[in-house]
C-alpha cells in the first residue's frame, strides 16, 4: 500500500459532490456600461455581471488587485431613457487576461446608506420587480414563427 494521497477526481467525476458556489450573494448577468475612475484615469468598460457585494468588468485596460475604483453605472430604459447613475466605490479583488481583454473582479466597499438604497433598487429593476415612472413595455411580442410550424397540423 502506497502512503501517496490519489489524485482528485476531475470536477463532475462520478462520486464527486458539486462544487457549491460559496458567493456571498447571487450574481446577474447584465451587460451595462461603466465608467471606471482609477488614479484620476477615467477607463470605459462594461459589466458581466453584478449581485449586491460586486461586480465583473470587462476592460481593455488591466486592473491590478488591490486597486481602489470610483464606478458610475447607468441602466439603459428602453430606447431613450436612462437610469440615474449608480455611484460606487469599489476594489479590484482579481483581474484575469481574457481574449485581448480584462475581466476584473470588484468588489463594493465604503458604501453609505443612500448608495446601500440606490444599489438595491438597482438590483431590484435588473431583477424585474421595479418599473420606471411611466414605464409602458408595450405588448408582449409574439413569438417567432419557427418554419416547422407550418406544416404541423396538431398546432393552430
Amino acid at each position: 500500500m502506497s502512503d501517496r494521497a490519489s489524485p482528485p477526481s476531475p470536477p463532475g467525476s462520478p462520486g464527486q459532490r458539486p462544487r457549491k458556489d460559496s458567493r456571498r450573494e447571487q450574481r446577474r448577468a447584465i451587460d451595462v456600461n461603466v465608467t471606471v475612475s482609477v488614479d484620476g484615469k477615467v477607463l470605459g468598460a462594461r459589466t458581466r455581471d453584478i449581485s449586491r457585494s460586486g461586480l465583473c468588468l470587462v476592460s481593455d485596460t488591466e486592473i491590478r488587485r488591490d486597486t481602489d475604483l470610483e464606478l458610475r453605472l447607468v441602466l439603459s430604459l428602453g430606447t431613450q431613457n436612462m437610469s440615474e447613475p449608480l455611484l460606487v466605490g469599489g476594489r479590484s479583488v482579481w483581474c484575469t487576461a481574457l481574449f485581448g481583454k480584462y475581466q476584473i473582479g470588484v468588489m463594493f466597499a465604503d458604501l453609505d446608506d443612500e448608495q446601500l438604497h440606490f444599489l438595491d433598487l438597482f438590483m431590484r429593476f435588473i431583477d424585474g420587480d421595479v418599473r420606471p415612472a411611466g414605464y409602458d413595455p408595450g405588448p408582449d411580442p409574439a413569438p417567432p414563427e419557427r418554419p416547422e410550424d407550418k406544416d404541423d397540423p396538431f398546432r393552430p
